[in-house]
């Protein structure tokens, strides 16, 4: 009985080392803090940056289990998600979501998102500029 009680728990502890490599019973909290942001009416462009933000999340929950970081690692990171998603929060969805205004460093993240989104929009604006500019150019 011993015998066989050890073969058990060998083959436990085998399979449970198997199975953190991709990591089926780590705990991804990422769903419920959506569900809460979606009351807020986030707009298609914010939830693609939440869902965006959710999806590295996940990488990174993969890859902490294959470079053997384990779950410590990218529990820590969690709180990284959250900040990310609410910093997409115009102020009436950050006051309506947490009941406070915004401090300081939660200011300064969203003006950094602000920025983000402009120069994105921009390097699009810019590179339509130089292919009607090269279109130009070949009329001529």
């Amino acid at each position: 009985m011993k015998k066989l009680l050890a073969a058990f728990a060998c083959v436990l502890m085998l399979g449970v080392s198997q199975a953190s490599a991709s990591a089926p019973w780590c705990h991804d909290n990422t769903d419920k803090l959506i569900v809460k942001l979606k009351k807020v009416d986030l707009t298609t462009d914010q939830l693609k940056d939440v869902f965006s933000f959710q999806k590295q999340h996940r990488d990174l929950i993969s890859q902490s289990h294959s470079d053997g970081h384990g779950c410590s690692f990218h529990e820590k990171m969690e709180v990284t998600f959250e900040k990310q998603s609410i910093g997409v929060l115009t102020d009436e969805q950050f006051k309506k979501f947490k009941g406070r205004d915004r401090n300081e460093t939660e200011g300064l993240r969203y003006e950094n998102y602000l920025l983000k989104k402009e120069v994105q929009r921009m390097k699009k604006e810019m590179q339509a500029l130089k292919a009607e500019m090269k279109a130009l150019a070949a009329r001529r």
